[in-house]
């Protein structure tokens, strides 16, 4: 009786304990499908014969397919090709296979042999709908070669505009200074050109280069007079969203936006001092940090300067930093001023008078007069003033008509700019004459300043500083007799 008893008992035991291992499993299979059903890749469990046996409800969602429609269906048959079938046959996991389902849609595959007991039971696959992603992908390609034909097109709009060709002239010492031009824009150094106003400098940053290896890339100006001091340095090295207050978008500068090609430094005597740091950084570690931001940014810039200054006595001065004057002087380009080659004065004027001609749709010509005008004039304006004197004379002349010195609009007995004895002048006492002059032409009210910036193709805020370093009077005088 004990033994029955016992014998009882213990398969009561037994049937419990199997019955709470099912019980346990049956829980385990469900938070295995819980798991799997709220999975977003979709899931696919075939037996070791390919027979499929389990299907979470994203392949329903990725694939479009019933579970009544692909339970109990060989893999072989459905899809041959796929990650699953590769499995079954191989006995190795793949991961990252590319494949389109039978309904059309791209799907990332990663699948593995199920091993129980080192034996192969059957294989799952896990993949995911890339769809998005590949339509993402053609989308950044366009892009891509959106922004390929936008950089092009900014390309070609901050291209330079002249050539070596464009500056003309005879004079041994100008011939000179284009011949060395020519050799530094080959090995792309730092170049600092000096000269009068209107003596050409920006045409000479434009020809070096189109000349060099540079030339199909960028070619950014820079005027470091006419862009106020606390404007320039940002304007000069962008800044970060947040920088500071109006801040609203990233800005790329224009060392950025010169990056692998060059960019021009005029007028770089008027740079404040701690800007002068920062552009000595630049040419040393050829590195620049956006305003707001620590993270420097590699860049590779030929720079070209340039001034009407004479940078060694704003050394004496304290305005310009002399570490800075020597890395910026590696190789010295002086454009003489008109008055010392005279030879090339006439050469000059045919040149100009045939690009106005052409701009006005006109035939004129100089006369004998005209031309000794010209030559005996000493030009303190240099080129500039040059073009500005026969554009009027052009626009003032009717179709075929000969030019006489008459039409010329120079003064050569009040304001002409005396000569000291061994023929030269200062920067200094050219500039204030000019500006004298272009004042009493144009005016000393507002628009007649405006005007006489504009002729001289300086900023208004410039033209103030010029005629308070001179001592110009500011005074307001009506030349509207004389305004053109």
């Amino acid at each position: 009786m004990n033994v029955r008893k016992n014998y009882k008992v213990s398969m009561g035991s037994i049937v419990k304990g199997l019955r709470q291992q099912a019980a346990k499993a049956k829980e385990t299979e469900e938070r295995l499908y819980a798991v799997f059903n709220s999975a977003q890749e979709a899931i696919e469990v075939a037996d070791k014969d390919g027979i499929l046996i389990y299907l979470n409800k994203a392949f329903t969602d990725v694939t479009g397919i019933l579970p009544d429609k692909r339970l109990g269906v060989s893999v072989f048959d459905v899809s041959p090709d796929g990650a699953l079938a590769e499995v079954l046959r191989t006995k190795k996991s793949l991961f990252g296979k590319m494949m389109v389902t039978e309904t059309g849609v791209d799907v990332m595959c990663n699948a593995s042999p199920i091993i129980v007991d080192g034996i192969m039971t059957g294989a799952v696959v896990v993949f995911q709908d890339i769809s998005d992603i590949k339509r993402l992908a053609r989308r950044l390609d366009e892009n891509k070669a959106e922004l390929d034909n936008l950089k092009k097109g900014f390309n070609d709009l901050a291209a330079a505009r002249y050539s070596f060709s464009d500056m003309v002239g005879q004079d041994p010492e100008l011939l000179h200074c284009i011949d060395l031009a020519k050799k530094v824009a080959r090995n792309s150094s730092t170049v600092l050109i000096t000269g009068e106003s209107g003596t050409g400098k920006e045409v000479m940053a434009h020809a070096i280069h189109n000349y060099g290896i540079r030339a199909d890339k960028p070619f950014i100006k820079v005027n470091c007079a006419a862009i106020p001091t606390q404007l320039l340095e940002s304007e000069l090295f962008g800044f970060e969203k947040g920088a500071f207050t109006g801040a609203n978008a990233t800005k790329i500068g224009k060392f950025e936006l010169a990056n692998e090609g060059t960019i021009l430094l005029d007028e770089i005597g008027d740079m404040a001092l701690p800007l002068q740091a920062k552009i000595l950084r630049v040419i040393q570690e050829k590195e620049i940090e956006r305003l707001g931001s620590s993270k420097p940014r590699l860049i590779d810039v030929q720079i070209i300067a340039a001034t009407n200054a004479n940078l060694l006595e704003g050394i004496q001065k304290g305005t310009f930093r002399q570490d800075l004057y020597y890395r910026l002087n590696v190789i010295p380009l002086r454009l003489p001023p008109l008055r010392e080659r005279r030879q090339d004065i006439l050469l000059l004027a045919d040149e100009i008078l045939k690009k106005k001609n052409r701009r006005y749709n006109k035939n004129c010509a100089l006369n004998s007069q005209a031309l000794q005008k010209l030559v005996d004039y000493d030009w303190p304006g240099n080129i500039r003033e040059l073009e500005n004197v026969l554009e009027r004379a052009v626009l003032i002349a009717d179709q075929n008509q000969i030019i006489g010195s008459d039409m010329l609009f120079i003064y050569p007995a009040a304001n002409r700019i005396e000569l000291e004895k061994n023929n030269t002048t200062s920067l200094a006492v050219g500039e204030k004459a000019l500006i004298e002059r272009s004042l009493q032409l144009y005016g000393k009210d507002v628009e007649g300043k405006r005007q006489a910036a504009e002729k001289l193709d300086i900023s208004l805020s410039t033209l103030y500083n010029k005629m308070k370093k001179y001592g110009i009077s500011s005074g307001y005088k009506n030349n509207s007799k004389n305004r053109k």
